[in-house]
């Protein structure tokens, strides 16, 4: 399980350099672009744990990926 979400972290970021998500962007912004492949509570969790400080998989040493800005919104790092 772990693979799928990092690479969906990495995904989420891709198209957030790629100006394809806002600044900063929502799971309704993510939802977009995984119609179907994930569910917005999945999204979410991937959000939260790779968020940096505060994030699970950032408290066990992985790479964060994003900075919450506000309830909801995030932008990649």
């Amino acid at each position: 399980m772990e693979n799928i979400n990092t690479a969906l972290a990495d995904e989420i970021v891709a198209l957030h350099k790629k100006g394809r998500l806002p600044t900063p962007f929502t799971v309704n912004d993510i939802r977009k672009h995984f119609q179907g492949r994930f569910s917005d509570n999945h999204i979410k969790t991937v959000l939260a744990n790779y968020c940096e400080d505060t994030g699970d998989q950032v408290k066990k040493g992985r790479q964060a990926r994003f900075r919450r800005i506000s309830r909801g919104k995030y932008i990649s790092i």
